[in-house]
């Protein structure tokens, strides 16, 4: 049976002596009621890495937590060889669940940052306090582990800062669950069962946008980005997603028009490869469409690059770009993901 059947199993088990709320409008949860959350749904990461099981908000650790309740700390239904079988496939269940990856994403209200490190680029997440998926539900990272780092140019993090601030970025996790030799049970309930919170092993991070677009990979864990030290082979420059100022998302025609700009871009990317061989990321790049749909006043709004050098020239040669079919006055947040095809 696969993690997300155990994890299935289980909590349809759990549903039978549970009451669900509502994701959107969590609510503490009384001592003598624990909410059944849906069945935990795979989430496919990137090549090799692995599946992962979503944790959705706070419903969704709480879910979790009772898969890895331990069975002493439990109660079963029926006669003594029920019972028995009962123990053993939660238990089994219990070990798998130890075992599985999961994937949430932090709001920004849950997660902080301890400082920037000018000398070395990297905006430090904050790991000694809990990373709070929503009302009464925390994940604590081990102190053991070295806080992740994400890789941002002083300008682009100070973006960040004002993003987090404004509610417009989150903090994806992928974790295991931290075993304790102190505890067994995985998860520590609080205050009669009303706040749950769960010791976890990082497996990766990064910083996200409100629409999924991924920022900046953090530095440390399993799913810490390996192409980040393996060459580019065969560069490759694509507008990801582009937006109207406003954040509202723009018909397809336009964004096949507005691709023009990573081809703009290439030959900057490709010069600097020849420094940076290994360099990878996202570029945000606002523009207005000007008479003739000549590009006015392009300027970088993000960048995860952390080179100023390819900014600026990225910057340039937008400024030199005509975009066909665009209307006079338009405004738009343009991502562009630089990379390798093979990637």
């Amino acid at each position: 049976m696969s993690n997300c059947g155990v994890l299935r199993t289980c909590a349809l088990v759990l549903a039978g002596c549970a009451t669900a709320r509502p994701i959107e409008a969590p609510a503490p949860l009384p001592a003598e009621e624990t909410p059944a959350a849906p069945p935990l749904a795979p989430v496919p990461q990137q090549g090799a890495r692995g599946d992962a099981s979503s944790v959705n908000g706070p419903e969704g650790l709480v879910a979790l937590c009772e898969v890895l309740r331990d069975e002493a700390s439990m109660t079963f239904p029926g006669n003594a060889v029920e019972q028995a079988r009962a123990v053993e496939s939660h238990a089994q269940a219990r070990q798998a669940a130890m075992a599985a990856s999961y994937v949430t994403t932090i709001p920004a209200a849950g997660f902080a940052f301890r400082g920037y490190e000018l000398g070395e680029r990297r905006l430090i997440l904050d790991t000694n306090r809990g990373l709070v998926l929503g009302d009464g539900a925390e994940l604590l990272m081990s102190s053991k582990e070295p806080a992740p780092g994400f890789a941002l140019s002083p300008d682009s993090a100070d973006h960040i800062l004002a993003q987090t601030a404004a509610g417009k970025v989150g903090l994806r996790l992928v974790f295991r669950p931290a075993g304790s030799e102190l505890r067994p049970d995985a998860c520590m309930w609080l205050g009669g069962g009303r706040v749950v919170k769960m010791e976890t092993e990082l497996v990766g991070s990064a910083l996200v946008a409100v629409d999924g677009t991924v920022l900046s990979r953090g530095d440390t864990g399993e799913y810490a980005d390996p192409s980040i030290a393996a060459p580019v082979r065969s560069p490759r420059v694509r507008v990801r997603k582009p937006r109207t100022s406003d954040g509202r998302e723009v018909p397809a025609n336009t964004a096949a028009v507005l691709a023009l700009l990573a081809e703009a871009a290439r030959p900057c990317y490709e010069r600097t490869l020849s420094v940076r061989p290994a360099l990878r990321g996202t570029l945000v790049l606002a523009i207005r469409i000007g008479g003739g749909g000549r590009v006015e006043g392009p300027h970088v709004e993000m960048s995860s690059l952390g080179d100023d050098a390819l900014a600026s020239c990225v910057v340039g040669a937008a400024a030199k770009a005509v975009i066909g079919g665009a209307s006079p006055g338009q405004r738009f947040s343009v991502p562009l993901e630089f990379g390798s095809a093979d990637d």
